[in-house]
């Protein structure tokens, strides 16, 4: 195990070293279909895999249809049965269905890795439970990469980084079948690379604007609606009038890969939406009024946060396996009171850039990238699932946040504080004693899962 000079263990080496236990762990204990709508991205993995996009006539065998049939995720009902799938092997007898309109809103690219591993298992096995299992193991393979490079690679807030990734909620999200994890450890990626960028000085190769411009591609991948963490790349952050042009051209290449997966994107996904009768209708009339009186968003943002916020607090550091579980409230409070103390003792970037001036810039880019995230979040939910009569934003979840939390935490100011001096021995870390406390909190809420699950 390589250490820093200081004999410290490096961060990416420990986030590989408690990830790869504590995700196994996590997919084990929480039971298929218990994560949010795992049931529908299943079917979609499973058409994918098969040559299918989901659009039109898709084909599943029999029994394995009826196994997916659930797809209200966060409900009891919707966890599969472990006595239907301990023997099941796949039908020869085939159904077929007009659409798989409930993933509509998620690029069909994001289901690559799963459907990709699903077809490499289904060589092998016709076993259903390992095929579904095996989609997993796509998710949480490309998750733990993306967040193992993101540590790797960032200039600033590692710690911070090794906080998210292990939060239990995000670990939950890494072991399910859906994209969402992937999303996470995708977007924090990009902020890293960004970040990266900034104060860079020198020549810069072809190679180079086009990994800029993937990132416009991967953001639409993940989700639009944290495509503004690319605000980030509007930072010059170099020294001569060369290098500055430079990086305005590779944020027009950027902009121009965000541009073209977005048109993608909606042509190959969004438009199934339109099958949902009426639904696409109402939104696009929903959306005319918010285009017209944007107060009505502002106004309904601060009563959602309002009434909320406490609500996605509480989600965030104390559901796991399913949204209508929750772990023990003194077990909540002190995951979430260490989760702040590895992260705010590790938070700012003051190591970015020496110029106040320059940090002043960053910091503002930061926080317009979270107002943005946060608008088009709370506008997409407002048009696709908030009834008239409503007077908050509905849908909104806890998780929905961690894409973009990295963000935020690098918008607040770092606390410095001092280590504990012991006589004759080595002072004490504070930040590694919190450290210790998250970890800790984080394996008790898996094994709760176990045993609530």
């Amino acid at each position: 195990m390589k250490r820093e000079h200081n004999g410290r263990i490096r961060i990416e080496r420990l986030f590989l070293l408690l990830y790869i236990p504590f995700v196994l762990a996590m997919t084990l204990v929480m039971p298929l279909g218990a994560p949010p709508d795992e049931q529908a991205h299943l079917r979609q993995i499973w058409l994918l895999s098969t040559g299918q996009t989901g659009t039109e006539n898709c084909v599943y065998p029999e029994n394995l249809r009826n196994l997916l049939a659930d797809s209200a995720g966060g409900t009891e009902a919707s966890v599969l049965k472990e006595e239907d799938l301990r023997t099941a092997r796949l039908s020869e007898a085939t159904v077929t269905e007009p659409g798989n309109e409930a993933t509509g809103i998620y690029p069909l690219a994001a289901y690559l890795p799963q459907s990709l591993v699903m077809f490499l298992t289904r060589l092998f096995t016709d076993k259903i439970r390992l095929l579904l299992y095996s989609a997993r193991i796509g998710s949480m393979l490309v998750t733990g990469l993306l967040f193992y490079f993101a540590i790797r690679r960032s200039p600033a807030g590692k710690t911070v980084l090794l906080a998210i990734a292990l939060l239990p909620l995000t670990l939950q999200e890494a072991a399910s079948a859906s994209c969402d994890g992937m999303v996470i450890a995708g977007i924090s990626w990009i902020t890293v690379e960004l970040l990266r960028r900034i104060g860079t000085i020198g020549r810069r190769t072809p190679g180079d604007s086009l990994r800029f411009a993937g990132m416009g591609v991967l953001a639409v991948l993940c989700k639009l609606t944290y495509a503004p963490v690319l605000l980030l790349g509007l930072m010059p952050g170099a020294a001569d009038g060369e290098a500055k042009k430079q990086k305005r051209r590779e944020n027009l290449l950027m902009a121009a890969g965000f541009l073209a997966a977005a048109v993608f994107w909606y042509v190959l996904s969004i438009m199934r939406l339109s099958a949902r009768q009426g639904m696409t209708g109402e939104a696009m009339n929903r959306l005319g009024r918010v285009l017209a009186n944007p107060l009505t968003l502002i106004g309904m943002q601060v009563r959602t946060l309002i009434h909320q916020a406490p609500g996605w607090i509480r989600q965030l550091f104390g559901v796991f396996g399913r949204l209508d579980v929750f772990s023990p409230w003194p077990l909540t409070i002190l995951l979430g009171v260490s989760f702040l103390g590895v992260a705010l003792t590790d938070a700012g970037t003051g190591g970015l850039l020496p110029e106040k001036k320059e940090r002043r810039k960053l910091l503002i880019l930061l926080i317009l990238a979270v107002l943005l995230c946060w608008t088009l979040l709370s506008g997409a939910l407002l048009v696709w699932w908030t009834g008239e009569d409503s007077a908050v934003i509905k849908g909104i979840q806890g998780r929905y946040f961690l894409p973009f939390l990295f963000c935020l935490l690098l918008c607040l100011p770092k606390v410095r504080i001092r280590s504990l001096e012991r006589d004759g021995k080595a002072p004490v870390n504070i930040q590694d004693i919190a450290l210790a406390v998250y970890l800790l909190c984080s394996a008790a809420t898996i094994v709760l899962l176990g045993i609530r699950l």
